[in-house]
């Protein structure tokens, strides 16, 4: 008997998803690197140039980077006693109410727990009323507007984010490993720096980077926290939008935001690959 073959063709399930990529990312993204090189005399690179010989605007692509890496640091930390506390300290059937607490801040507006916060942090919100209440003497924290608070704020959202791909990296880990280890007169922290951290460190790398990635492009918590007074590259662009509507300096800043989420993502990808292929070998 001749086989038959009974593979079946992947494209006509792939096709709407490659023709939603194509028209809402992939159009986009060349019309805005096209807008990018649009000058007054044709094409050319002047609008980059302009950027990096402006003083405020240099500065406000510091001031993204400087609170993007903050807050992803801050909040990647945070991850790791959160996603171990579940995964090896909770029973499994209660392991989804704990998910799911970590998971209620997000079905409210990323804009609406901003404001929230402007409640806690200001100098009579929550915080102040508590330290009052505590040691009599009226205080001033002096955190709201300014770059700590949109840092916290960013920082909450990003140890949301990478406790949940952390998680998945660390539920996957056979329990059999770590007792094995136990058995043999492994101690805790050796069991964790040589089993633990290895196998969860891809989940805690795209956790970190997913959340770079937010952090740096931000706009409502720089805004609602951080006051506006020292802008980011996302408020300097909306403000070109609704100001001058300039759509080509908008699409330098865009191009530069991107271009940095690449570069400082690169490591983290090379380190990936690397660690795959030595893996594989």
């Amino acid at each position: 008997m001749g086989g038959s073959s009974n593979t079946i063709n992947p494209w006509p399930f792939l096709l709407p998803a490659l023709l939603l990529c194509i028209l809402f990312f992939l159009i986009p993204t060349v019309n805005m690197v096209i807008l990018s090189l649009t000058t007054e005399n044709g094409f050319g690179l002047d609008n980059f140039k302009l950027f990096f010989s402006t003083p405020h605007l240099t500065q406000a692509l510091y001031r993204s980077i400087t609170l993007a890496i903050s807050a992803t640091i801050m909040g990647s930390v945070v991850a790791w006693p959160l996603a171990y506390f579940i995964v090896f300290c909770v029973n499994k059937k209660w392991r989804p109410l704990f998910l799911l607490a970590i998971l209620a801040p997000f079905w409210t507006s990323f804009t609406i727990r901003a404001f929230s916060w402007q409640l806690v942090l200001s100098d009579n919100g929550v915080i102040a009323w508590f330290i009052e209440l505590i040691t009599g003497m009226s205080v001033t924290l002096g955190i709201l507007y300014t770059m700590n608070a949109s840092i916290f704020g960013l920082a909450l959202f990003c140890s949301m984010l990478t406790t949940f791909t952390l998680y998945g990296a660390l539920v996957s880990i056979d329990t059999k490993l770590i007792e094995a280890a136990s058995n043999l007169g492994a101690k805790p922290f050796n069991i964790f720096k040589d089993i633990i951290f290895p196998l969860g460190l891809p989940g805690w790398i795209a956790g970190i980077f997913l959340s770079f990635i937010v952090c740096v492009g931000d706009y409502a918590v720089p805004t609602l926290l951080g006051g506006g007074l020292k802008p980011v590259l996302a408020q300097i662009m909306l403000s070109i939008l609704k100001g001058t509507y300039d759509l080509s300096q908008a699409a330098t800043i865009a191009i530069i935001l991107a271009m940095t989420v690449i570069m400082c993502g690169l490591p983290l990808i090379i380190y990936g690959m690397l660690r795959r292929k030595r893996v594989s070998v």
